[in-house]
């Protein structure tokens, strides 16, 4: 039988005295001379080092103007030279006040060889806007190995001219292509006006007084743009006015233009109108007194074509629907303006509410609300009795 006994391993540092004494007089001075090793081998693992760029960053920029209008759309225009061969990404940092607005965060960088651009956009929100510097970083691994500061020689902005029914838009040229007018409840009508401009950006469009405005299906860029500017306004309301500041001229254009309802579309996109089912009642009941009315005449005339017009009024007014679709509007579903992804909720159901169904356009649902107010509805945001 053979036992096993577990023993601490011994530090050649730690020999037991009784080997000692086997060494020789000399021996034993030179062993007892020897201290342990201090060493520390608590090594650290995967240690990151820092990237240290070989390679010189020379920021420059394009001619930008010196005197900008509050509200006008300007650019300074970057060129970033360097011959850095490695992966890197850009980062850009403002040194400016919050009176000014950077409109395009997300730059497009152009690479040319060793240079790189990008065109940044900015508004002022009022005279105080400040500009000083626009830094370009270079960045690897979201940390910062290479700058340069780009010092802006100061810019002046102007007041614009106003008047009450500005529309705080300051652009080249502006472009009325349609408007059309809809009932929004019983109190309201929903305007919607089609916009087309040059230089500027049409998101700053917007009216003093108006509770409820807002700009929808913006396309196109800041050089040329279009898109819809909608207003919740009084059904009393029949003119509507406004006045955009031009910059080519230097002088305000106004707008002025009746507000009449209408039937028919101003695009495929913003379809308002209720399909009424009270209208189609009227048509059938019309239909009706024609083909009794058509009647009278082959009672006196015997006409046998009067008596077929009649028979086919009567058989349109029963073909016209009439009947309602009704469906619960989910509790916490918002409805939007328009049938569009990015159109603005104007509307939040507290609880499961019942609604009536007017139409339907790809995922979207158009509904009458309790309140008599229309909007569109994602479809999966109700449920049909």
């Amino acid at each position: 039988m053979f036992f096993l006994f577990a023993q601490q391993e011994v530090s050649v540092f730690d020999t037991p005295k009784s080997s000692t004494k086997k060494l020789g007089k000399e021996e034993r001075k030179i062993y007892q001379s020897i201290s342990a090793s201090d060493e520390n081998t608590d090594f650290e693992k995967n240690v990151e080092v820092p990237y240290i760029s070989q390679s010189a960053l020379v920021l420059n920029s394009q001619n930008y103007p010196q005197n900008v209008y509050v509200g006008e759309l300007f650019s300074i225009e970057l060129e970033v030279k360097t011959n850095e061969d490695t992966n890197f990404d850009f980062k850009i940092v403002l040194d400016k006040n919050d009176e000014l607005s950077f409109l395009n965060p997300n730059l497009k960088w152009v690479q040319n060889n060793d240079i790189y651009k990008a065109q940044l956009f900015f508004e002022a929100k009022t005279s105080n806007a400040i500009l000083n510097s626009i830094i370009v970083q270079l960045t690897r691994n979201n940390k910062v190995f290479q700058e340069s500061k780009l010092e802006i020689n100061s810019i002046r902005f102007d007041s614009t001219p106003t008047n009450k029914d500005f529309s705080h838009l300051v652009a080249s040229s502006l472009d009325i292509k349609k408007v059309k007018t809809s009932q929004f409840d019983t109190e309201n009508n929903i305007m919607m006006i089609e916009l087309n401009a040059q230089n500027t950006n049409l998101k700053s469009f917007h009216i003093e007084g108006i509770k409820k405005q807002g700009v929808e299906n913006l396309r196109g860029d800041f050089n040329n743009s279009t898109a819809y500017y909608y207003a919740i306004l009084p059904n009393n309301k029949l003119n509507f006015d406004f006045s955009y500041f031009n910059k080519e001229t230097a002088k305000l254009e106004n707008f002025s233009f009746k507000l009449k309802l209408s039937d028919d579309e101003l695009s495929t996109q913003s379809d308002l109108n209720p399909i009424s089912k009270d209208f189609n009642e009227y048509k059938r009941y019309g239909l009706w007194i024609i083909g009794l009315l058509i009647i009278l005449v082959f009672i006196f005339n015997h006409s046998y074509i009067a008596l077929i017009i009649a028979f086919i009024c009567f058989i349109s007014g029963f073909l016209i629907d009439t009947s309602i679709e009704n469906g619960v509007l989910k509790a916490g579903a918002r409805v939007k303006i328009l049938p569009t992804e990015n159109s603005t909720y104007f509307y939040t159901a507290q609880n499961d509410e019942d609604i009536e169904i007017l139409g339907h356009r790809q995922d979207y649902i158009k509904i009458l609300l309790n309140d008599g107010k229309i909007g569109w509805a994602n479809k999966n945001d109700l449920q049909k009795n």
